[in-house]
């Protein structure tokens, strides 16, 4: 099963095993969380993605106990954690900056909680060493942390995390402070050892493909609400508003007035020509119709079922394997064609190229006010 794909097959069905509900928080005047509801799984990886100031991180602290929610209900394994101090929560927590202890050996910090919930020693060393070998660093275990590199003391605060076989792992952007390449190997390690363990997880990040890449589920915040809960797949495929369009992918997007009402879709006439959108909106309402990058093919369209419009070109971007072009047009419209790298060159700045794509893979929402 590869990532995104759904639940852990390994865990156990338990659709409330951690319950959010009508969760809220001010800070002052400002209210960063607003009716924050959400069930998570036994086993499930669910990712909070979001700009910065968006309330993804008041919220892990909120379950971590570090924070008091204002209003709503935290449970987890039907125990509410209302009240209830951090340590006395069963949850495991990996910080952005990892929180090591530096005069701990890289043994002693994935022991410590393990010591301070008193466990037998030979139990402990046991343990460790079960950690250590799962994110391959057991022969590191008396190494000093300042002699680790980034992403061997992502992988000691990740197993801490993980010593007490908590019922929930919270994950603060572990992530960020890798290169790309070593941040995209962790999280194909990070995501097979939580799914060997039938670990829960609530991961927060502000990088989409990051969100994509590791989640059962993807809660996509703003404004201190979840504008859109749902599989990676369905929240490219299928963004529930502006707003996640924008957030999570690129995509062509193109503003208008709807012309005209079929039985299954409108047509929206824009700066480029009408667009056809499956769904209903009102003759005259003012409508954004989008397409995500690689949908669209240069050239004509082939039959009734394809959009097709001339696009002038403004540039163009080469990314190795694949090229992007980008579209001249005004106001708050825009177009990015995503091509093989060796499918671009006949589009050159300057000129005018025919680009179609399926009506069916258009997307439409209300013109944002």
């Amino acid at each position: 099963m590869e990532p995104g794909d759904g639940l852990n097959p390994m865990a156990t069905p338990e659709p409330g095993h951690l319950r959010i509900a009508g969760v809220a928080k001010r800070f002052r005047q400002t209210r960063v969380l607003d009716d924050i509801s959400l069930e998570v799984a036994r086993g499930e990886f669910v990712s909070l993605l979001g700009p910065s100031g968006c309330g993804k991180t008041t919220l892990l602290r909120i379950l971590a106990g570090l924070l008091a929610a204002d209003e709503g209900r935290v449970t987890l394994g039907g125990r509410d954690l209302a009240g209830l101090a951090p340590h006395r929560r069963n949850v495991g927590v990996v910080f952005q900056n990892y929180a090591l202890f530096p005069h701990l050996t890289v043994a002693e910090n994935v022991a410590f909680g393990l010591r301070a919930r008193r466990h037998a020693k030979g139990g402990i060393a046991a343990r460790v060493a079960e950690l250590l070998a799962l994110v391959q660093l057991g022969p590191l275990a008396g190494r000093a942390i300042a002699q680790l590199s980034g992403g061997q003391q992502q992988r000691v605060a990740i197993a801490r995390a993980l010593a007490t076989s908590p019922d929930l792992v919270l994950l603060d952007e572990p992530l960020s402070a890798l290169d790309r390449k070593l941040r995209e190997t962790m999280q194909v390690e990070l995501r097979a050892l939580l799914r060997q363990l039938g670990m829960t997880a609530i991961f927060v990040t502000h990088d989409q493909e990051e969100a994509l890449t590791l989640s059962d589920r993807v809660a996509v915040m703003n404004a201190g609400r979840i504008e859109q809960l749902a599989g990676p797949q369905a929240i490219y495929d299928q963004p529930a508003s502006p707003f996640v369009l924008d957030f999570v992918g690129q995509a062509t997007v193109l503003h208008g007035n709807v012309v005209e009402e079929r039985p299954a879709s409108v047509l929206v006439r824009t700066a480029l020509g009408p667009i056809e959108a499956p769904g209903h909106m009102l003759v005259g309402a003012p409508a954004m119709v989008a397409v995500r990058p690689e949908r669209i093919v240069l050239g004509t369209a082939p039959d009734a079922a394809w959009n097709a419009v001339a696009l002038p070109i403004a540039a163009g971007s080469f990314l190795g394997s694949r090229s992007l072009l980008h579209g001249a047009l005004a106001g708050p419209d825009r177009a990015t064609i995503e091509l093989p790298a060796g499918k671009a060159t006949a589009a050159q700045p300057g000129t005018v190229v025919p680009i179609a794509w399926r009506v069916a893979d258009t997307l439409l929402y209300p013109a944002p006010a």
